[in-house]
C-alpha cells in the first residue's frame, strides 16, 4: 500500500505568519517564563530544524536545503532529539531551539523524551513550529491508490491494505480532508433498546454484564465479520462498546466477548436500555461512511457529493499515542523544562479490545495522544490537539507545574485534559498538581467515547483551570476529585475561574454536569463561570454538580441557565457554600438536595434563582442539615411558590431563607440570556452582588478559525423508548435473583421475592414471594414492571399459586402523580378472587396449585374504563369477566406489579408472566 512518510502542504490563509506570531507570542505574555521567540519573520535564534524537505544526514542548522542539496534540516523530529542530546553536552546548559517547517511528519512510532531530554529553568529545551507555517505530527498514513467500484448503482472507492489483511494493522476511524468519517451504523436514526434482561453468561458472573434480548431484526446472525460488529450499549453515565460473540437467532439473545465493567445495575443491560450497532458491513450506504473488512483486507469509503480520490487526503490512524513524556518519579528523575509551541498533534488511533470495551466513568482509562509521567514546568503553548481516537493530552503521576495555555483540543474520540491520577498518592512527590490550563478551546469530544470529560482533575491538587471554552460533550465538561464520600483525596486547593461551559451532555448520558466534583475538597473555588444548555438523557444534567462527599468547596459568582435537572445539585458532602450566584431556567426542579447526613451539607446565600417550570426546591429536604437565607425567587409562571411542598411561612419556621425575598430581579433581558441587572433591582437588599462575565472564557482573539463551531453529532438525540413487552419465566435466572428487569422491594432479608426451583408453572424455575408480619411496609415484598404501553389493547397473562395466608395484590398503574389504577385485583388469604370494583365476581383460587389469569385493557385512545379478566382454574373451562371497571384517566401503562400484601407467614409464586400488544 502507498504510504508517504511526508507531506509539504501550502499553508492556507488561516495559517498566516500574523496568525501563528499571535498565537505563539500571545501564549508566551500569558506565561511566567522566558519571552516569546518569535518576533520577526523567523525565531530570534533556532538551533536545529526539521523539514519534510529535510535529510537526517544533514547538520539540521539550516531552515530548508542549499542550493547543492548537501545541507539542511533535518527530516525527522527523532534525529533533532538526538542532536539536542549532543547539543546538551557541550560546555554549560543553554537553551535549545527546534523549529518544525509546515507539513506533515507521519510517525513510526510515539515520540519519547525522557530525563536526558530535558532543559533547564534558564535554559529550556523547545520544540516549536515555523512562524506561519503548521507543522503536524501524525499517528497515521495517507492512503493512496483508491478503486472507484459501483455496487448497486452506487460509486464507492475501495482500496487493499494488505497490513490489514495480515492482521498487522486495525482502525476504527478515518479522517478525510482534515474530517472525521463514521462507520456505518444501525438503527439509521434513533437507537435500539433492550427488550430482555439477561443474568450474565457464567463467564462473566460477578464481573459485569454480557447478553440481553432484542427485538427481530436489531441484531442478525448472518452479518459479515460477525465478530467486529460492535455493541453500544448505553447505561445511566456511561457507555460500554462490545464485540458480538455469539447470536441465539431462536431467541434473539445476542451474548458480547466479554461483560461490561460492573456487576451492578449501573452498568448493567437492562431492558428499556439503548443501544447501537456499529462497523455492520451490509448497513454501509450512505455518502460519508467507510467499512474496513478485515479479513479481507479491503477498506471502504462512500464518498461525500464532489470528492474524488485525486483530490482529497485520507488519512487512517495507526499509533494510539504521539508523544510521551517519561520521567522517574519513583527515583526523582524528572522530564522538565521541555516546551512544544505552535505544534499539531493529530490521527491517533483506538479500537476496541476483542473482549470489549467498558469502564466505569469518564473514560479515565482511555489513552491520550500527548502523555506525561514525572514532568515538570512543561509547556505546551498555541498547540492544536484533533482527529484523535482517545484524550489529548494526560498529566499524569507526578506531573507539576506544567502550564498548558492557548491550546486547541477539538474532534477527540474521548476527552481533552486529564490532570492526575485515579487513585489516591500518599508520597507528595509523586502527586500531579499545581498546573495551569489557560485559554484554551477544547470542543468536539466524545467521538468515539461519549462518558468523557472536557478537563478531568483526579486527585490532584493546586491546579488552575481558567478562561477556557468547553463545549460540544456528551457527558461533563469540568470533572473535580475521584474520591467517593469522605476519606482522604489529593485533590483540594483547584481554582476554577472564568470558563465557559456549554452545549454538554446533548441528552446521550444521564447523572452528569456543566461541572462535576467529588470527594473532599478544601481550598477548591468555583468562580466567575458560565454553565448553559446542560441536558441529561434521563435525571440528570445539572450545572454545578456535587456529587458524593463533595466537601468544603466554594461556588460563587457564577452563572447557570438552561439546564434540566437544576443549576444546583448536591448528593450529599458537607460545609460546601454556594454564594452569590444566578441560577436560571432549569426544567425540573432549580435546587436540588438528595441525601440528609448529620452535618449540614452546604450554605446557599445571595443567590437568584429565576424559573419558569418545574418545582424550587427539588429532591430531599426532610431535615434540616442545611442553610438558605438572603436569597431572591422569582417564577415567571403562574403558581405558588413553594418550599418543599411549604409555604414561605412554614418554611421560614424551619429556620430557612429568613431574610429571603419572593421578587422579580429585573435582568435586563434573560430571554436572551442578558442577565445583567436594571437599575432599581431588589438584589441587592438580599446582598447580591453583581459580577462582570465579559472575559469569562476564551479571549476571542486568540482563536485560529479551525475550530468548527458545529460539528455532526457522533451520537443521536433521544428518542421515545417503545413499549417495552414482557415474556418472562424465569429460565434465565439463577436460583436466588431478583426478577430481571423489575424492580424489587424486600421487606427485609426474609421476606424476599426471588427465583426459585421449588415448583414452576412452566419450565423449572418461578418467582417466590415470601410474606410475613415483621415488616415496615404491609406491601413488601413487591415486584413491579415498566412496560411503557400508551397505546392499542394489551394483553397480560400470568400464572399464580396461592397458599393458605397468603394475600397477593395485582395492579397496573400509570406514571402519574397520583397514579391512576387501570386493572386491580386480589388474591385474599382465603383463596377468593376479588376484583376492584365488581362485588359479584366469585372465584376461589385452590391452594398449592396453579391458576392462569388473563387481562386485556386498552390505552390511549383505545382507554375505555373497562377491561376483561379471564381465570383458569386447574382442570376447568376458562370463566370469563367482561367491562370490568378501571379509571378511564388510566391511559398508560406504566407500573405493573405483583405484592405480597398479607400480615401472616404465608407463600405464593408467580410464573408465566406476558405483556404484549393484542396486534403482536
Amino acid at each position: 500500500m502507498p504510504r508517504d512518510t511526508h507531506s509539504l502542504r501550502k499553508p492556507s490563509p488561516l495559517n498566516s505568519a500574523s496568525r501563528w506570531l499571535g498565537l505563539l507570542c500571545g501564549a508566551a505574555a500569558n506565561a511566567v517564563g522566558p519571552a516569546c521567540a518569535w518576533a520577526g519573520e523567523a525565531p530570534a535564534r533556532a538551533d536545529l530544524y526539521v523539514s519534510p524537505a529535510g535529510n537526517d544526514q544533514w547538520s539540521g542548522t539550516l531552515p530548508e536545503p542549499n542550493g547543492q542539496k548537501t545541507d539542511g534540516p533535518f527530516a525527522t523530529v527523532q534525529q533533532a532529539q538526538r542532536a539536542v542530546r549532543d547539543l546538551k553536552k557541550g560546555a554549560g546548559p543553554k537553551p535549545v531551539t527546534v523549529v518544525l517547517r509546515g507539513g506533515t511528519y507521519f510517525l513510526e512510532a510515539p515520540l519519547a523524551f525522557t530525563p536526558e531530554d530535558s532543559g533547564t529553568a534558564a535554559a529550556p529545551v523547545v520544540y516549536a513550529a515555523y512562524p506561519g507555517e503548521r507543522p503536524v505530527l501524525s499517528g497515521g498514513a495517507r492512503l493512496t491508490g483508491w478503486q472507484r467500484v459501483e455496487v448497486e448503482g452506487q460509486g464507492r472507492w475501495q482500496l487493499r491494505i494488505p497490513e490489514v489483511q495480515r492482521g498487522e494493522w486495525q482502525f476504527s476511524q478515518l479522517f478525510v480532508n482534515d474530517e472525521r468519517r463514521f462507520r456505518p451504523r444501525l438503527p439509521k436514526e434513533g437507537y435500539h433498546h433492550i427488550v430482555k434482561e439477561l443474568a450474565p453468561s457464567e463467564a462473566a458472573q460477578g464481573k459485569g454484564y454480557d447478553r440481553f434480548g432484542f427485538r427481530p431484526g436489531d441484531v442478525r446472525s448472518d452479518w459479515s465479520n460477525l465478530n467486529d460488529v460492535e455493541l453500544l450499549a448505553f447505561h445511566q453515565w456511561s457507555m460500554s462498546r462490545l464485540r458480538v460473540g455469539s447470536i441465539d437467532d431462536a431467541r434473539n439473545v445476542v451474548t458480547a466477548t466479554g461483560p461490561t465493567c460492573n456487576p451492578s445495575y449501573w452498568a448493567g443491560l437492562q431492558r428499556g436500555n439503548r443501544f447501537l450497532v456499529e462497523n455492520v458491513k451490509e448497513a454501509l450506504d450512505t455518502p460519508g461512511q467507510f467499512y474496513l473488512d478485515r479479513p479481507a483486507g479491503v477498506l471502504t469509503y462512500l464518498p461525500l457529493p464532489g470528492e474524488s480520490p485525486e483530490a482529497v487526503e485520507v488519512i487512517a490512524p495507526r499509533l494510539d499515542q504521539l508523544v510521551l513524556l517519561k520521567g522517574q518519579p519513583e527515583v526523582g528523575l524528572p522530564v522538565e523544562y521541555l516546551e512544544f509551541r505552535g505544534l499539531t498533534f493529530a490521527h491517533t488511533n483506538w479500537n476496541v479490545p476483542e473482549t470489549g470495551y467498558s469502564f466505569p466513568q469518564a473514560e479515565a482509562s482511555i489513552a491520550a495522544a500527548v502523555s506525561a509521567v514525572g514532568a515538570h514546568d512543561c509547556v505546551w503553548a498555541g498547540c492544536e490537539l484533533a482527529h484523535l481516537g482517545g484524550y489529548g493530552l494526560d498529566l499524569g503521576q507526578a506531573c507539576q507545574r506544567n502550564r498548558v495555555e492557548n491550546c486547541e483540543l477539538w474532534d477527540l474520540g474521548a476527552g481533552g485534559i486529564r490532570i492526575g491520577t485515579q487513585g489516591y498518592e500518599a508520597d507528595e512527590s509523586k502527586v500531579a498538581g499545581h498546573n495551569v490550563v489557560r485559554n484554551c478551546a477544547l470542543a468536539h469530544g466524545g467521538r468515539m467515547h461519549p462518558a468523557a470529560i472536557g478537563v478531568w482533575i483526579g486527585h490532584s491538587p493546586h491546579n488552575r483551570i481558567e478562561h477556557n471554552d468547553i463545549h460540544d460533550f456528551y457527558y461533563t465538561g469540568l470533572s473535580v476529585g475521584w474520591r467517593w464520600g469522605y476519606a482522604e483525596s489529593n485533590a483540594h486547593h483547584n481554582a476554577i475561574e472564568r470558563n465557559h461551559v456549554y452545549n454538554i451532555g446533548q441528552a446521550v448520558l444521564s447523572d452528569m454536569g456543566g461541572i462535576y466534583t467529588l470527594g473532599p475538597s478544601p481550598g477548591s473555588v468555583i468562580r466567575l463561570n458560565r454553565f448553559h444548555d446542560i441536558d441529561a438523557y434521563t435525571y440528570g444534567g445539572w450545572g454545578i454538580y456535587f456529587d458524593e462527599g463533595t466537601s468544603d468547596i466554594l461556588a460563587e459568582n457564577n452563572l447557570v441557565y438552561r439546564t434540566k435537572t437544576g443549576g444546583f445539585h448536591q448528593h450529599y458532602g458537607k460545609e460546601n457554600r454556594f454564594v452569590n450566584n444566578i441560577l436560571a431556567f432549569a426544567r425540573v426542579g432549580q435546587i436540588q438536595r438528595t441525601r440528609p447526613e448529620p452535618h449540614r451539607s452546604f450554605v446557599f446565600e445571595r443567590n437568584l434563582v429565576l424559573w419558569g417550570e418545574g418545582p424550587l426546591l427539588h429532591g430531599n429536604w426532610s431535615d434540616n442539615q442545611y442553610l438558605l437565607d438572603r436569597n431572591l425567587y422569582w417564577h415567571v409562571g403562574e403558581g405558588e411558590i413553594t418550599f418543599a411542598g411549604m409555604s414561605l411561612d412554614k418554611w421560614r419556621e424551619k429556620g430557612q431563607d429568613a431574610n429571603s425575598l419572593i421578587a422579580d430581579p429585573l435582568f435586563v433581558d434573560p430571554a436572551k440570556d442578558d442577565f445583567r441587572l436594571k437599575d432599581g433591582s431588589p438584589a441587592a437588599s438580599v446582598g447580591f452582588v453583581p459580577f462582570d462575565l465579559s472575559d469569562t472564557g476564551r479571549p476571542a482573539n486568540l482563536a485560529t478559525g479551525r475550530v468548527p463551531a458545529d460539528m455532526p453529532r457522533a451520537f443521536p438525540p433521544p428518542v421515545p423508548v417503545p413499549p417495552l413487552p414482557i415474556e418472562e419465566g424465569f429460565e434465565e435466572s439463577q436460583v436466588g435473583a431478583k426478577a430481571p428487569a423489575a424492580q424489587t422491594y424486600e421487606g427485609n432479608e426474609t421476606r424476599t421475592a426471588r427465583v426459585t426451583d421449588e415448583t414452576a408453572f412452566e419450565g423449572k424455575h418461578c418467582l417466590k414471594f415470601i410474606d410475613g408480619p415483621d415488616q415496615k411496609n404491609v406491601w413488601d415484598p413487591h415486584v413491579f414492571w415498566d412496560p411503557n404501553f400508551s397505546e392499542g389493547t394489551v394483553v397480560g397473562r400470568f400464572a399464580l399459586m396461592h397458599t393458605a395466608g397468603a394475600v397477593i395484590y395485582h395492579e397496573w398503574r400509570d406514571a402519574s402523580q397520583p397514579y391512576r389504577v387501570g386493572p386491580s385485583l386480589t388474591v385474599r388469604g382465603d383463596g377468593s378472587l376479588a376484583v376492584k370494583g365488581r362485588d359479584d365476581i366469585q372465584v376461589q383460587l385452590p391452594a398449592g396449585q396453579w391458576v392462569q389469569f388473563e387481562i386485556i385493557c386498552g390505552f390511549g385512545d383505545g382507554a375505555t374504563g373497562k377491561y376483561s379478566l379471564t381465570v383458569t382454574l386447574p382442570g376447568q373451562q376458562p370463566q370469563r369477566f367482561a367491562d370490568l371497571p378501571c379509571d378511564p384517566e388510566c391511559r398508560s401503562l406504566r407500573w405493573l406489579g405483583f405484592c405480597a400484601h398479607g400480615t401472616e407467614d404465608a407463600v405464593f409464586y408467580l410464573d408465566g408472566l406476558a405483556l404484549s400488544d393484542r396486534g403482536e
